[in-house]
């Protein structure tokens, strides 16, 4: 029961969240994310490595290379994001004309419904794993929880094989 309220909470929020926000929006939201993420992985190593060379022989401690390389990571990464934001806020006052407000609101709201019942899909196969009784039981309760796992299929089948190729490798 519990699974239940807090899974159809969960869905209108994001439906709510997306039809606010549009579809450009969240799509632009996304996009950056991964973005700034994939940014900041590229370029954290490389900048460090030309910061190790400029001061290498001041720095000895390596817990201070490592502040170094969360700081880069954090820089590049919102450095990245604000760059999306100012690209997303540019497109916005195109998204306010009236019949394509609404058409953006809508399909923000369904693009938001279906990455939160993803999103949701995902947690339910992971707290499924947990050997935890409790959750097993409230799972066992909420049909709406059963219904996601077992009436999504293909991606069903594919988290059984994500975890069956790397179930030995997952360490918690």
């Amino acid at each position: 029961m519990i699974f239940s309220i807090g899974i159809f909470l969960i869905l209108i929020t994001g439906f709510l969240r997306g039809l606010h926000r549009g579809l450009v929006i969240e799509l632009f939201n996304l996009i950056g994310f991964v973005a700034a993420t994939v940014v900041a992985i590229l370029f954290t190593q490389p900048l460090t490595d030309l910061i190790d060379q400029v001061v290498s022989n001041q720095l000895v401690n390596s817990r201070i290379d490592l502040l170094i390389k969360w700081l880069i990571f954090a820089g590049l990464f919102l450095l990245t994001s604000k760059l999306v934001r100012v690209i997303r806020n540019a497109i916005r006052p195109i998204t306010k004309l009236p019949i394509i407000s609404q058409l953006n609101g809508l399909l923000g709201g369904g693009i938001n419904l279906i990455s939160h019942y993803l999103l949701i899909f995902i947690l339910l196969n992971f707290l499924i794993i947990l050997p935890s009784q409790v959750i097993h039981q409230q799972y066992n309760q909420s049909s709406v929880s059963q219904w996601i796992v077992t009436q999504t299929p293909i991606l069903s089948d594919k988290m059984i094989q994500i975890w069956d190729r790397n179930g030995s490798k997952v360490t918690i």
